[in-house]
């Protein structure tokens, strides 16, 4: 018997939505512009702030700092010191910086100003310091920021973004779906023994699913709030809580009308995600899933889980180089890198809790001592546009499908062609 699962909303009940959608919208952005007027009140003004990156750039021959910094209203915006500083990434600073041509505008997406760093806190921030402590695991450097993207969504070292890019993996890095989806896991998996002892003594009326569930999304949202401001982490934790109570009320879950739903209120609550490019790259590929599974749901799972990763790859890929431009030989291995990943995170995490994290050191060791010789790939942003179309058409014709599948094998052949 096949059952079909209602949508979340019908008729009037969209009304309703985008009635208390737009209401969530314009209280989020009186409140940034509040503090949008706290911050630029004065020409100019004294701000402590978290130094999320430090690195050094060129211009005429010359170097200078680019500090990365974010206001505790999770504000983020730039900026450059000519004066050598030492290493920042991680600290608290108290900052003077220039005000007076910012605009609210420039404010919500990010912003570069004049500023200068005034005064340093001795400790680095707590995430950081944890950061740090991988250090004492790993004797290298690199595979110890590895992990820090991976546990603590800290920044990698620029050399080390450039050569996940290269290699495709740098959503593998960054916090998203499949990590809350394994954590949620681990954590139902070690909270469900205890409860069941507990329910079967004290409360065998409850519904245990349902306390499990409360008590692990309590979990990952103290969880989120301690890593911070992490779009992606974000946009995952609120699907995460869209799909249980929709399978909690029997709705369907996968479909395009809950993602929009979701997207939609995530950003009439924080309008910041608006320009961040890791929510919209984390949101593409989830789309990009519902996709497959509204074509392919009847294929078997174990063909799926391989098909997933190659399909999400292929449809990805030109909206990488539009972005990025980084491919190289290893590139077309991500597909790959990925399928092992659902075995490596994991792993690590159960490793790194038992104090055998660094088993896996010597083979990302390898795997970062391999010469990476890539090329910059030209495609203009023009074209993202229509493929985006496309790609939203697809989801209701075939034709439409049949078109972004080709654009997209086209551009993939032609880019490995390219740099082999």
């Amino acid at each position: 018997m096949i059952i079909i699962k209602p949508p979340l909303l019908v008729g009037r009940e969209y009304f309703y939505f985008f009635l208390v959608v737009l209401l969530l919208f314009v209280f989020s952005l009186m409140v940034e512009f509040y503090h949008y007027t706290q911050l630029t009140q004065f020409d100019d003004t004294v701000i402590r702030v978290d130094v999320l990156k430090h690195y050094t750039k060129s211009r005429d021959g010359k170097k200078y700092g680019v500090l990365k910094l974010r206001t505790k209203d999770g504000v983020d915006f730039y900026i450059t010191s000519e004066a050598p500083l030492k290493p920042l990434t991680g600290y608290e600073v108290t900052v003077w910086m220039k005000t007076k041509y910012i605009d609210f505008f420039e404010y919500i997406k990010g912003f570069v100003t004049k500023g200068a760093v005034v005064r340093v806190a001795r400790e680095k921030s707590t995430t950081f310091q944890l950061g740090d402590s991988l250090n004492t695991l790993h004797k290298n450097q690199e595979v110890a920021q590895i992990y820090g993207a991976l546990f603590f969504a800290l920044p990698l070292s620029t050399s080390l973004q450039e050569k996940f890019s290269m290699l495709g993996v740098s959503h593998l890095l960054a916090i998203s779906g499949f990590h809350l989806g394994v954590l949620s896991f681990l954590l139902f998996m070690v909270l469900k023994l205890p409860y069941v002892q507990l329910q079967r003594d004290y409360f065998p009326f409850r519904h245990g699913n349902r306390d499990l569930f409360i008590m692990v999304a309590f979990i990952l949202g103290m969880y989120l709030l301690f890593l911070g401001d992490v779009a992606s982490l974000l946009r995952a934790y609120s699907m995460l809580l869209v799909g249980y109570v929709l399978h909690d009320r029997g709705l369907k879950i996968v479909s395009l009308q809950t993602l929009v739903i979701t997207v939609i209120l995530l950003l009439a609550l924080w309008p910041k995600l608006l320009f961040s490019l890791g929510f919209w790259l984390s949101v593409s590929g989830v789309y990009f899933i519902f996709l497959y599974f509204r074509y392919f749901e009847q294929l078997p799972q174990k063909v799926s889980f391989v098909a997933i990763a190659v399909w999400v790859y292929l449809l990805m890929t030109p909206i990488s180089l539009v972005l990025f431009g980084n491919y190289s030989p290893y590139h077309l291995l991500s597909i790959l890198w990925s399928l092992l990943f659902t075995l490596f995170y994991p792993s690590a995490l159960l490793l790194h809790s038992i104090g055998l994290g660094d088993l896996f050191d010597g083979l990302l060791e390898s795997g970062l001592a391999v010469d990476l010789k890539g090329e910059k790939i030209l495609i203009d942003i023009r074209w993202l546009i229509p493929y985006l179309l496309v790609a939203i058409g697809a989801y209701w014709s075939r034709w439409s499908l049949g078109v972004l599948i080709s654009v997209s094998l086209g551009i993939t052949i032609a880019t490995i062609y390219q740099v082999t």
